[in-house]
């Protein structure tokens, strides 16, 4: 049955955008494939621990981080604001009654009308900002912030909150009503090409966590060569961490659970900062 499903989706896709358009796909599938072993240690950890729970995933893309989610029974919330990846991302989530997709982006303000930028490069680097030559503004979308939006579906409680939004993560934390709902882990994205021009850094981010009370791991991967391709991946580190490449970028994993920190440690066996490498 599976097969058949991807049989269809590849033909839809071939009558749509071509051969080009098969391949392209195949390679950012790939791409989330490798770029996502960062989530499946958070979802193994949290299979201890949490049997089923509420994950809001923002930046969700294809859906394949929640997927896993889903299938054990989790409520999801996935904001895609891009119509192509929401498109596609209905798609893959349709079977799984609790997935709720959202057509918002989400930030430290919610907003009616902000622009939205796309790029022929990757399907993965829409964003609210346009951080390369190649992104061009295509359509504005609505913004909302996480403690809006809470309070909108009446929810109390959040386990999983996984950001990737291009460079707005921290904005996405700081729409969080902290004294009313702390996740407990949140991963999130760092780059400092795409955050400086936005007036923070890899630091800011990894800080502001740390400020709320949260234990951090570092993923760091090395420099980007092109978006869209497969990345090489450096390795796990606790947090404080100096970055060994200022051009580095990669993913923030943090907990305020002292057992699922634990956990953690265990399966990212985070490296001594010996910068020898």
């Amino acid at each position: 049955m599976d097969i058949k499903k991807k049989l269809s989706t590849a033909f839809i896709i071939l009558k749509q955008k071509g051969p080009a358009g098969v391949w392209h796909t195949i390679r950012q599938k790939m791409v989330a494939l490798t770029s996502t072993n960062e989530n499946e240690i958070i979802f193994e950890t949290l299979q201890h621990s949490i049997t089923t729970g509420v994950m809001c995933d923002v930046g969700a893309h294809h859906g394949y981080c929640l997927i896993p989610f889903a299938k054990a029974g989790w409520q999801v919330f996935a904001f895609e604001p891009d119509p192509d990846n929401r498109s596609q991302l209905l798609e893959n989530t349709r079977t799984h009654s609790g997935v709720h997709v959202d057509s918002r982006a989400v930030s430290n303000k919610t907003e009616a009308s902000v622009p939205f930028y796309t790029s022929n490069e990757s399907s993965g680097i829409s964003s609210l900002s346009a951080f390369l030559p190649s992104h061009e503004l295509t359509n504005t979308v609505s913004t909302i912030t996480l403690s809006d939006f809470l309070l909108e579906h009446n929810l109390d409680r959040v386990d999983y909150l996984k950001i990737d939004t291009e460079g707005f993560d921290l904005m996405v934390l700081q729409g969080v009503a902290w004294e009313d709902v702390q996740p407990t882990v949140i991963l999130c994205e760092f780059e400092d090409a795409k955050t400086q021009k936005l007036g923070y850094t890899y630091e800011t981010l990894a800080d502001y966590l740390l400020g709320k009370g949260y234990h951090v791991l570092v993923s760091e991967w090395h420099p980007i060569v092109r978006y869209g391709e497969q990345h090489s991946w450096r390795g796990y580190f606790t947090c404080p961490h100096k970055l060994h490449d200022e051009k580095a970028w990669g993913n923030l994993i943090a907990t305020n659970d002292d057992e699922v920190y634990k956990n953690l440690l265990k399966r990212c066996k985070p490296k001594s900062d010996l910068r020898k490498e």
